[in-house]
């Protein structure tokens, strides 16, 4: 059995495509919402997520602004915790 690396500059090309695109930004719009932004998971999580889906070829601008969207919730949650 080959032990499986994750590349992080690949991720993107790897796990997502433009089947799963709108529904990967559906969960991430859920996650981020209202008081998402407090989860257990660390803000470089969330924007790591953001950053690698935005890296998926082919995506609409539609899609793409939401992501930008979502960037902005993350950078405002940031901006209130300083």
């Amino acid at each position: 059995m080959t032990k499986e690396t994750h590349c992080w500059g690949l991720s993107a090309l790897t796990r997502h495509s433009l089947r799963n695109a709108d529904a990967e930004i559906a969960h991430l719009e859920k996650a981020l919402a209202a008081d998402g932004t407090h989860s257990i998971f660390a803000q470089t999580y969330w924007r790591h997520r953001l950053y690698e889906l935005h890296a998926t070829p082919g995506l609409g601008i539609p899609q793409r602004i939401k992501l930008e969207k979502l960037l902005g919730i993350l950078e405002r949650h940031e901006g209130l915790q300083k």
